[in-house]
């Protein structure tokens, strides 16, 4: 008996460091997956709640078709400061885009080729406007809050 239990006594020992090594690995994976997780928000009234609540601005993307995750460089591929900014994105093909083009504020909906971006504060205020999404310095260069 007593032989056994200096075997497991070493193999308990011998394990925590793999364990705690499988722990500290475990929370760097989560945290990438979680710094991943940036979304196109879809809903007009939500997206403006949110940037209220944190205090964000929202960058209004109007796209051919719709952003999900950050797939295609239209949607911001490889642009990391989009988490900064509450995304909302349209397609000609919904009910928002359509009350858009009626608002005098997004006059070159009408005229000028898709995609555009907008970058409002929570009360609709235009603060930046382009016919492609802004580069990461250009980012950084625009506030983030209102």
């Amino acid at each position: 008996m007593q032989k056994y239990s200096r075997v497991f006594y070493l193999l308990g020992f011998l394990s925590m460091p793999l364990f705690i090594l499988l722990l500290v690995f475990g929370y760097v994976k989560i945290n990438e997956m979680a710094s991943e997780e940036i979304h196109w928000g879809h809903n007009k009234s939500f997206a403006f709640g949110q940037a209220s609540r944190e205090g964000k601005l929202i960058l209004l993307s109007i796209t051919k078709s719709r952003c999900e995750m950050l797939q295609g460089l239209e949607c911001g591929e490889g642009k990391p400061d989009l988490g900064a900014y509450v995304l909302l994105n349209f397609t000609p093909r919904d009910q928002e885009f359509q009350t858009l083009i009626l608002d005098d504020r997004f006059v070159s909906l009408k005229s000028d080729p898709i995609p555009q971006y907008f970058l409002l504060n929570s009360s609709g205020e235009i603060r930046h406007m382009s016919a492609q999404l802004p580069s990461v310095e250009e980012m950084q260069k625009l506030p983030k809050k209102e």
